[in-house]
């Protein structure tokens, strides 16, 4: 056990080495542990994209070429309506106004921008083009500056407390083979989504829902779980592109208007957003999409088609000029890919087949505007962070709140640290938590991992993905509490050595993976309408009858329990009329 850390925190996505940038700056003894690698691990990683920067900003802030008319009141209201009106609008108020000067500090750290694009949900342009490798790059130096203390490799499991005070972390230090208490004043979460909980998805494979687990479990709340975003367009084969989502920037992303079609070459997006199409919002896409492949309409690998046929391919190359600017890498690289024989394929007239992939958790740990939860001491910031986006997060707008939450997350966690003192573990808490991540090395026979991540895998994606209704998300619900009681207490790892133990790492995982299915599920289950990501089948009506909620699951004893929450609308207030179904005609 060891202590004298002021601000921990558990991360390393651009977030999380904000936040102890941050903390460090504000004198407090800061130490990052990374369940991956620094600067190279985290959906972070993944982003070759737009953050999101409200025209009149772009252009007297950044000088970047703008819409000076598009106003931060714009760039609210679009986020709201994108979010249908379940955002916390005082997260969303913070966000816009804290955002430019984030990413001018960014710029000056390093960090390369481009002109902002259109992305769909935004009345104009206002994605200024970053890449998240030059983001961590820019903050990785800056962290070296401040001399901040890193523990890679090192996975987080479990939050301790003192009497409901967060009194330091628990995990397995992978390098070691040890299990390790770490005892610091404040813990800032930054660990991202839960999207392994689905078979295929965009995020890399560290984000296992550990965060939202840890959270819960300590006594937070978390809000929103059902709002799962799915990324309409990603590869399918070969099975290394798979979940990768170049089509997409290829397509509606980057503005380029590709079509998406069915098997008999017909353009469906007609009956979901016949004024849009391919440019309607991803929860929309996504949903269509997959009606398609359900109701076998696709193609012959389960997907569905993305075409260029009727642009010129000079159109097409030009993209790479106007949209990827100066982060497309040598003769169509982009994001350590290769895609040149892919792209001169697009530009012969043949189409791709692609499938939603599992994108960003909307939901996520119920936070204040101090980035604060409900446990005292404890932090949360980036995706793992819930309440900003509502229903539905806008393209760009995860970058925006990386940056703002990052920032403000380690300044709050710093000024609870320099106003408090260290607290004792409690010896019950620590052996406990030993006791539960040696199980899995104790026994001799039982349930391999893989087999529990695979049967959860199967039940998220046929019964909590894009298309849920009551009885799927009870035979889920019903699946989930069979695995916490039937395979989890005989988890077993064939090794019984420490040291990079992968099977031991995934045995672990479990745990997480499990607690963010079941709260995923649950409050899918008790929204009863579709609202943006979320779409029942048997109640394909957004409800504006009655005032936006947002749904909270708590803990209560070993049970998740599930209970509403008005949601803030102290601006902008939600149409109280009868909405058009989801539902296409």
């Amino acid at each position: 056990m060891t202590g004298e850390i002021d601000v921990l925190i558990v991360g390393s996505g651009a977030a999380g080495m904000l936040a102890a940038v941050v903390a460090a700056e504000a004198g407090q003894k800061t130490v990052l542990l990374s369940k991956g690698q620094v600067a190279r691990s985290g959906a972070t990683a993944t982003i070759t994209g737009d953050c999101s920067v409200d025209g009149r900003t772009c252009v007297e802030l950044l000088g970047l070429k703008a819409d000076r008319n598009d106003s931060p009141e714009d760039f609210f209201e679009d986020t709201v309506v994108g979010g249908k009106f379940l955002n916390d609008q005082r997260l969303v108020e913070d966000m816009i106004a804290q955002v430019g000067p984030l990413v001018k500090r960014m710029r000056d750290a390093g960090m390369r921008t481009g002109d902002p694009i259109r992305s769909p949900g935004h009345r104009t342009p206002r994605g200024v083009w970053i890449s998240g490798m030059e983001l961590m790059q820019a903050l990785r130096k800056l962290m070296i500056k401040l001399d901040i203390k890193v523990r890679e490799e090192f996975f987080v499991t479990d939050l301790l407390l003192n009497d409901g005070v967060v009194a330091g972390v628990a995990g397995i230090d992978q390098r070691t083979g040890e299990i390790v208490g770490l005892q610091a004043k404040s813990v800032v979460l930054a660990t991202g989504g839960g999207m392994m909980i689905y078979p295929v998805q965009t995020a890399p494979e560290e984000l296992t829902g550990d965060g939202h687990s840890m959270a819960l479990r300590a006594g937070a709340e978390l809000i929103d779980m059902e709002m799962v975003q799915f990324l309409p367009c990603t590869l399918m084969n070969p099975a290394i592109w798979r979940g990768i989502q170049f089509p997409w920037v290829m397509g509606p992303q980057s503005g380029i208007r590709a079509w998406l079609l069915n098997r008999f070459g017909e353009r469906f997006m007609a009956r979901w957003d016949p004024v849009n199409m391919e440019f309607a919002t991803r929860d929309i896409i996504s949903i269509a999409c997959m009606k398609e492949i359900v109701e076998g309409r696709g193609g012959p690998q389960g997907g569905v088609f993305i075409s260029w046929a009727h642009l010129p391919p000079d159109i097409i190359d030009f993209a790479a000029t106007w949209y990827f600017r100066t982060h497309l890498k040598g003769n169509w690289i982009w994001e350590g890919f290769d895609f040149a024989e892919l792209v001169d394929s697009i530009k012969k007239g043949r189409a791709i087949e692609v499938i939603p992939a599992s994108h960003f958790f909307m939901g996520g740990v119920a936070i204040d505007r101090q980035c604060a939860s409900r446990v005292p001491g404890l932090f949360a910031c980036g995706e793992i962070a819930g309440g900003l986006h509502g229903a539905n997060r806008l393209s760009g707008n995860a970058s925006s709140q990386i940056l703002v939450q990052g920032y403000g997350a380690g300044a709050a966690a710093a000024a609870y640290a320099a106003k408090n003192r260290h607290r004792d573990i409690p010896r019950a808490a620590w052996q406990c938590a030993r006791e539960d991540l040696e199980a899995p090395l104790r026994r001799d026979s039982g349930v391999f991992p893989h087999e529990i991540k695979d049967e959860l895998q199967r039940l998220a994606n046929v019964k909590v993905g894009m298309l849920r209704s009551g009885e799927s998300l009870e035979e889920a619900f019903a699946g989930v509490q069979k695995l916490r009681r039937e395979s989890l207490p005989r988890l077993y790892c064939r090794s019984r050595e420490r040291l990079y133990n992968k099977e031991w790492a995934d045995a672990v995982e479990c745990r997480s993976l499990l607690d963010t299915l079941e709260a995923t599920t649950l409050s899918a289950l008790r929204r009863q309408e579709s609202r943006g990501a979320h779409y029942r089948e048997d109640f394909p009506k957004q409800s504006n009858a009655e005032a936006p909620w947002n749904g909270i699951i708590t803990l209560l004893g070993e049970k998740m329990i599930h209970a509403r929450r008005a949601t803030d609308t102290h601006r902008m207030a939600p149409p109280r009329d009868p909405a058009p179904a989801v539902k296409p005609a």
